[in-house]
């Protein structure tokens, strides 16, 4: 019909065109007319039709969902609505409307206008919050929303991590505290929150609210709790009112588990261990510790995030001393965990990763991956154990390994349960928190439409497999650890801080971001599958506007039908993530929302079920109101059925069924490694072992990536290997596998890293240990030890003789390519135009001698061409100042210079290595020597004239409130220094890599004047290279970061000259040979002291020093070392031999 009306409108038209033009004018004005009285004739109709429309239709379809045994389902009374036709337009892209029932009309139309609030606005994110905060998780989040096409409005003071965005001041003062980065100040923050209250000007979508609270209020401010009623209905902010205090704070947390174990539902299985809040529950407290018994012991924490934790026993006397303090003294108790699940002998605790996206009615995701962490015994705190970490997956087939495939899906379950009673029961309070942020106190309650918050569950399971809930953390970590390796041979870009979570944590947390954005912003229509559904049911519900009458339960509003929609596009669109609530099986808890409105008050935080009577029904604020949980329990849960009915349907098909069967198979495989991390890759995995005790002291395999060649080949009875890989193999992966059951292979020592990790390989030797660890016993065995040699090539062990008469390029470097932080110079090997290497170097001998230690130079060598390194000559290469040079003593000019000296070193080990240069140097040998990280003193030097201390700082290996601070530290070497004189004949040498800041520098002088030493020489040894690779265990700098580390560098120098003191460059020495550090995984060592035996000293060790020919080592005649002469040692490396010899200079004058 369609098709033959169109053809006779075509002849019509052609019929007009056919004829005269006055005719065709007055055709064409009839036509006019007719049509606009067809317009008029059509708008009457569609009022009188929307009229029809409140009436109750018969002609729907009445399928029901099948659910026999419900007792709900029993009562039903007839169909949520029942569909009537009735004409209208085709909405573009969907389907026409008049070919739709009313309630397939009323969802598509809405559907329209919900996703218009996305399409018609700029996808646009702002950060507000805590400066520490962004710093730590910035980086992940401005990658998930960049990849799902928004634009991240980075704060001043941060740089983008996305090519092409940045809003980074490169100032000083922005980059002095390099850990931190800039805290906001208080006009930043009027100045964001005036932001948030402009929105609509600001054009953004998303507040990304980063902070330790609600971010309504203090310090890290996001937005005030009044603007969340004006903000727009496209925009979103990532924090729900209320969680803080609800759930967040431990104190808040404790009390919502207290009102949770008064619910009956909940008196046999509650959510969290038992606690008091201190000293407010002190009394209460040990009331209950009495009746328990003494054998009971109790976690104290601290209220603040990052407090320190204890496990204590009333019963005992010590113990009972510090329980007292809690008398007055702000705390949580909690009833230590009791049968906690242990595995491999060690108790683990679950880091889950929870999405809420809608309070009062609730919807909430869980990630189907998170973290499981290992922790030591109540001894010790139940702290983490370092670097040991699972992901679910690894857990769960665990689980079902060792109990079976239905104890690892009941394990999982029930902590879904627990932590979906967990939010159900905080719903009402967080609901009751809305009562102040409402535009309009008239409106009603705030919905928090506009809410959205990612949480981080922590629990426990006991060894029933039954979880609890520790606490909530409503800023979860979520900044990038250890990158995984991918077979670079530069350095890799990519940030990697400090955490002791595995690498398989980027790749949860990344998931996880990136599927939150994925749901939250979705525009994928589900409004015909929605009105399936609902039509399939038969349910006592009405729908406001369209069919609602006083026979119905309740009807529907607007708001009501808004949060099924979105309901099902998150599900639809949620990655990784898996439902909550509602979910297919959520009706299980009925009984826990019927005893939540009797008992926790829900019916007085939310609006009562709307119904025909109601004389507001009219009203047009009605269609606002938006149903609690309990109220709409029913409704969304048979819907979850019914969407989860169909989806069963649509996978039965055979082959389906053979891969889910595969897929179980598969994830019930054994893993016997306690520390293994994720398998990404199937050569990660354990080969199968045996139970063979007489096989426990063997490796099976030593692994390593790239893939290296050992000399000899493997075998398990053979414990030493060789292997030498070229000069830019910077890291290797390395991994091994225990032959037996009962042992496993760890790196370095007996509970070090038990998977693949990675290594940073020095010039030169590098040594790395495999030890085969007994698991039967409490404490790991070491049974066995294999060693892996890896030599990497240096530069100079390839390189051409060097023939004075070929003529030779001159070139220079001021920065390697894979490091690039000056950003308008060139990098690599440049050549200095019109010189030859001879008449480059005359003209640099006739230079003045640099009369300060951080003049700018750069490195120069001889090459054949510059563009090719190989035929550089690198044992000749030399540190040169633009305008000056630095000069070499004498031994016996140095032993002068500094008899009647003391010389004090406070710092890392690039301090100790430049203190052990100068005693071997000044001494012709070097007898003493010790990695020490407490306070040394030698008196022994140049025959007792000299005298040299160091004192270790920062001790960083111990808990941050144990390390002594640093003027603590520089006391306590001067005092073991004494007598000092208060001349330039006590030298204080003060540096370190990254650590040193101006509040040192202070300090340092601060210290001084207090102890009248004001005429002290004082030398600042500038910061250096490394932690540039990403190796497990230690924080990894980006070059964005090593760019701001040159600012902060560049900032010292200038405030220690301020100060009146010495300065001696090492960063721009030691980043321009970044690649050329030796053994130690932070790449940032360049000495190595080697033993020697015999009567060897400095002056007859075989070693090529950047020194002139009266301070270089010779080779003894070639003969064999002495292997039981007096012991020495050789302080080994040009590069701090260069700088120490700078230090030199300083020390003695030349000049000042």
């Amino acid at each position: 019909m369609a098709g033959s009306a169109c053809t006779r409108h075509y002849t019509r038209m052609r019929f007009l065109c056919s004829l005269r033009s006055p005719w065709r004018d007055i055709s064409l004005l009839v036509l006019a007319v007719t049509v606009f009285s067809l317009y008029l004739t059509y708008t009457m109709d569609s009022q009188v039709s929307k009229e029809e429309a409140l009436l109750p239709s018969r002609k729907g379809r009445k399928v029901g969902l099948g659910l026999q045994g419900n007792a709900w389902i029993n009562s039903v009374q007839r169909n949520i609505l029942e569909g009537m036709e009735q004409e209208g337009a085709k909405v573009p892209n969907g389907p026409v409307l008049s070919e739709l029932s009313p309630l397939q009309r009323k969802l598509v139309e809405l559907e329209k206008k919900t996703l218009e609030r996305f399409t018609n606005h700029d996808r646009v994110v702002v950060i507000r919050g805590h400066s520490k905060v962004i710093a730590r998780d910035l980086s992940l989040y401005e990658q998930a929303f960049h990849k799902h096409g928004f634009y991240v409005r980075i704060p001043a003071g941060f740089r983008s991590n996305i090519t092409g965005f940045s809003n980074y001041s490169s100032s000083y003062e922005d980059v002095q505290l390099f850990e931190a980065t800039v805290e906001q100040s208080q006009d930043a923050l009027q100045q964001s929150h005036r932001a948030v209250l402009e929105g609509e000007k600001e054009g953004w979508m998303v507040l990304l609210c980063m902070t330790f609270t609600d971010g309504d209020t203090g310090e890290g401010m996001c937005i005030h709790k009044a603007t969340y009623g004006h903000l727009k209905p496209h925009q979103k902010v990532n924090r729900i009112p209320g969680v803080r205090t609800t759930l967040w704070r431990k104190d808040g947390f404790c009390h919502t588990m207290s009102a949770a174990r008064k619910i009956p539902a909940l008196r046999r299985s509650p959510l969290a261990p038992m606690c008091w809040v201190m000293p407010l529950e002190f009394e209460q407290f040990l009331s209950v510790a009495d009746a328990v018994g003494g054998e009971a012991k109790w976690v104290f924490k601290s209220i603040n995030p990052g407090g320190n934790i204890y496990i204590l026993q009333p019963t005992k006397d010590r113990d009972y001393a510090r329980i007292k303090q809690y008398r007055t003294r702000k705390a949580v108790v909690q009833q230590y965990f009791p049968n906690p699940l242990l595995i491999f002998g060690m108790p683990v605790s679950i880091r889950a990763y929870v999405l809420v996206t809608s309070v009062s009615p609730l919807r909430a995701f869980l990630h189907s991956e998170g973290l499981v962490n290992y922790r030591h015994d109540y001894q010790r705190s139940f702290r983490k154990v370092p670097s040991r970490i699972w992901y679910f997956g690894q857990l769960r087939q665990y689980l079902a390994h060792n109990h079976g495939p239905e104890a690892a899906e009941v394990a999982f379950r029930n902590m879904q349960s627990v932590i979906t009673q967990t939010l159900l029961v905080s719903e009402s309070a967080l609901a009751g928190h809305f009562g102040g942020y409402s535009a309009n106190p008239m409106e009603g309650l705030y919905k928090c439409k506009n809410c959205f918050q990612l949480l981080g569950f922590d629990l426990i399971y006991n060894s029933s497999l039954y979880p609890m809930v520790l606490e909530v953390n409503g800023q979860p970590h979520m900044q990038v650890s250890l990158n995984e390796f991918e077979n670079e041979t530069t350095i890799s870009p990519e940030v990697c801080e400090l955490q002791d979570e595995g690498w398989a944590s980027n790749s949860i947390k990344q998931d996880a971001a990136e599927d939150m954005v994925g749901m939250l912003f979705s525009e994928q229509l589900v409004a015909m599958e929605v009105a399936d559904a609902l039509e399939e049911l038969e349910l006592n519900v009405g729908i406001l506007g369209v069919n609602c009458l006083p026979s119905h339960e309740y009807c529907l509003t607007e708001e009501d039908l808004e949060y099924i929609l979105d309901t099902r596009r998150e599900t639809v669109n949620r990655g990784s993530f898996m439902q909550l609530y509602p979910s297919p099986d959520s009706e299980k808890y009925a009984i826990l929302l019927k005893d939540l409105s009797r008992f926790a008050g829900v019916d007085m935080s939310a609006p009562k079920p709307l119904r025909a009577g109601n004389q507001k029904i009219k009203d047009i604020l009605d269609n606002t109101i938006r149903h609690n949980t309990p109220i709409m329990h029913q409704l969304v849960s048979a819907l979850e059925q019914v969407y989860a009915s169909r989806e069963i349907e649509r996978h039965r098909e055979a082959d389906e069924e053979e891969d889910v069967v595969g897929l179980q198979h598969q994830s019930h495989r054994l893993i016997h490694n306690a520390f293994q991390d994720v398998p990404l890759d199937e050569k990660y995995q354990r080969p199968e072992c045996n139970d063979d005790k007489a096989t426990m002291p063997y490796l099976s395999g030593v692994f390593t990536e790239p893939k290296l060649e050992f000399s000899p080949a493997f075998s398990p009875l053979v414990a030493e290997y060789h292997v030498t890989v070229p000069y830019d193999t910077l890291l290797i992966k390395v991994w091994a596998f225990a032959t037996s059951c009962d042992a496993e292979a760890r790196l370095e020592e007996k509970d070090g890293l038990s998977r693949p990790a990675n290594y940073s390989l020095g010039l030169g030797e590098n040594r790395i240990n495999f030890l085969v660890v007994d698991l039967t016993h409490t404490e790991p065995w070491v049974i066995n030890t294999y060693t892996l040699h890896v030599y990497r090539e240096r530069l100079t062990d390839t390189e051409p003789a060097f023939n004075p008469r070929v003529p030779h390029q001159v070139c220079t470097m001021t920065q390697d390519c894979d490091m690039r932080v000056f950003i308008t110079e060139p990098c690599g090997l440049q050549p200095i135009r019109d010189q030859s290497w001879d008449r480059y170097m005359s003209q640099h001998a006739l230079l003045p001698p640099c009369q300060s230690g951080d003049v700018p130079g750069s490195w120069v060598m001889p090459c054949g061409e510059c563009r090719d390194k190989s035929s550089c000559h690198w044992s000749m290469a030399e540190w040169h100042p633009g305008k000056c040079r630095h000069e070499v003593m004498s031994r016996d000019k140095l032993q002068q210079c500094l008899t009647g000296k003391k010389v004090l070193f406070i710092g890392d080990s690039t301090n100790r290595g430049m203190m052990y240069y100068l005693m071997e140097q000044v001494n012709g040998t070097l007898t003493e020597w010790d990695k020490t990280h407490n306070i040394k003193v030698y008196n022994n030097l140049n025959n007792n004239r000299t005298s040299v201390s160091f004192a270790y700082y920062p001790q960083f290996w111990l808990q941050p409130d144990h390390r002594p601070v640093f003027d603590k530290a520089l006391y306590q070497l001067m005092r073991r220094s004494l007598p000092l004189k208060n001349s330039s004949d006590t030298i204080l040498v003060v540096g370190g890599v990254h650590w040193l800041a101006t509040h040192h520098l202070n300090v340092v002088k601060h210290s001084l004047e207090k102890e009248g030493l004001t005429g002290v020489r004082v030398i600042m040894k500038s910061l250096g290279s490394g932690f540039h690779l990403p190796v497990d265990g230690i924080h990894c700098l980006s070059q964005q970061e090593q760019h701001k580390l040159l600012m902060h560098n560049a900032g010292l120098s200038d405030f220690a000259r301020q100060l009146g003191f010495d300065v001696v460059e090492t960063f721009n020495v030691t980043l321009l040979r970044c690649k050329d550090f030796l053994q130690g995984k932070c790449a940032c060592h360049f000495h190595k002291v080697r033993q020697v035996r015999g009567e060897h000293t400095a002056a007859n060790i075989t070693k090529r020093e950047t020194l002139p020919p009266h301070r270089q080592y010779t080779d003894p005649g070639g003969e064999e070392e002495d292997m039981y002469g007096p012991v020495h040692y050789h302080v080994e490396g040009d590069i701090n031999a260069l700088y120490s010899e700078i230090l030199l200079n300083r020390i003695c004058d030349i000049p000042r």
